[in-house]
């Protein structure tokens, strides 16, 4: 890690540009003087050269396309962000044909990094940074553990930075504790110091509030209290993730928000009121939702109607409802809805789906027009998998529950309950 805040760091001012690099242009030694570069030991070096690629268009373009190979995950993720901006849609086919998730903007486009104060802010521009909500101790086997629950003495020096105003990415880190009701009032503080913040935070691109641990079935539990505020003071917020439960209150007005293109849910514990609200919320650059179900009992998915209409996200176009109870009858709201359509990657998945729910996306031809379909984790048959995987639609479907042959989504958990 570079802690000397006079030194540049990789890809600073790469990552930084948001100016197209003119078409007209020339550059030195010409597309094989960029191809000479591409061939440059330095990922810095390698990901300059693909600015100046664009500029040859089809076979510049070409290159940026092949640096999605890079030996470099840095030189991967510039490349796919240059493809994904500036690429239009081939630039959107080649992103689906390597990697559909790179097509959204995520938190993972930002390198993280922890905030220490004594050090501060280092490289705005290309760094998510991690502001952790807690202290930590070595004990004598040189082990940390939590001392302090919650402390937001770093996140104050943090947003006194003189740098503070470019940083465009930021994580804030609570304790990996479970069944926190606190922590409702404490996160209602923390939205709030934020919020203050805007005025200096003019920047900020991505947000991340939660439990710092990340498991595929340990989601957190620690209650969250209501962040609307946080989209009505962060104009410019592209991605927002949460970790932690709701606790049946989220968004507690309808909102417009104009740039925010990815939004992520993800909970142990999922309440329709929550969901609700989450739909009411009018999002015209939302491209990627992802809301996780959790074990909250529901009978049907009337909230769900909104979401389903697709007017309020019209630029939606990955949809992941993964970890529901009752899946087989989310899936027969669905597929009957106009959202469906025009999604380009499903994901419902580790929830309760049955065959009976699998023959409804069988029946339904919009499915076909998918590119991904994510059905893994489910209970579904050996011959209903074989008829779905002819589908005109790539088809994610391993780890079937054994016990499907009961037939019933009571024969299995819902995967954030096992």
């Amino acid at each position: 890690m570079n802690n000397n805040p006079n030194q540049p760091r990789e890809f600073d001012a790469v990552l930084g540009g948001e100016v197209p690099p003119p078409v007209s242009g020339v550059v030195l030694g010409g597309i094989e003087g960029v191809k000479n570069r591409l061939k440059s030991p330095e990922a810095r070096e390698r990901a300059s050269a693909l600015i100046d690629a664009l500029r040859y268009q089809e076979e510049g373009f070409e290159l940026v396309i092949e640096a999605l190979k890079d030996s470099s995950d840095k030189v991967q993720m510039f490349a796919a962000r240059l493809l994904r901006n500036k690429g239009g849609e081939k630039g959107k086919e080649a992103l689906l044909r390597h990697n559909p998730q790179q097509c959204f903007t995520m938190l993972e486009d930002w390198q993280f990094e922890t905030f220490y104060p004594n050090i501060g802010i280092t490289s705005a521009i290309s760094t998510a940074y991690n502001v952790n909500l807690y202290r930590e101790e070595p004990n004598p086997r040189g082990e940390f553990r939590v001392v302090e629950d919650f402390n937001l003495d770093d996140l104050q020096v943090f947003l006194n930075d003189i740098q503070v105003s470019e940083v465009e990415a930021l994580a804030c880190w609570m304790p990996d504790k479970i069944y926190l009701e606190i922590y409702h009032q404490e996160c209602l503080t923390l939205i709030n110091m934020l919020c203050k913040a805007s005025q200096r935070l003019t920047n900020l691109k991505a947000l991340f509030i939660g439990d710092r641990r990340q498991h595929e079935y340990k989601k957190s539990r620690i209650y969250l209290s209501d962040i609307i505020s946080i989209l009505e003071n962060f104009p410019k917020l592209e991605v927002l993730k949460i970790h932690g439960n709701p606790h049946n209150n989220l968004f507690s007005k309808k909102i417009y928000h104009p740039s925010l293109k990815t939004l992520i849910l993800e909970t142990a514990d999922n309440y329709a009121r929550a969901l609700a609200q989450v739909c009411t919320l009018e999002l015209p650059s939302l491209e990627y939702l992802e809301l996780w179900g959790g074990r909250c009992r529901y009978s049907h998915f009337d909230f769900f109607e909104t979401l389903f209409s697709g007017e309020l996200l019209p630029n939606l176009s990955y949809l992941g409802l993964p970890s529901f109870e009752n899946t087989d009858v989310l899936v027969e709201a669905l597929v009957q809805s106009p959202i469906i359509e025009r999604l380009a990657m499903l994901d419902i998945s580790m929830g309760t789906l049955t065959d009976k729910g699998a023959e409804n996306l069988l029946n339904c031809p919009s499915v076909n027009r998918l590119h991904t379909l994510n059905i893994s984790k489910n209970c579904i048959s050996p011959q209903i998998i074989q008829q779905l995987s002819q589908l005109d639609c790539r088809l994610i479907a391993n780890s079937q529950e054994e016990n499907y042959r009961r037939g019933e989504a009571g024969s299995r958990y819902w995967a954030l309950h096992e």
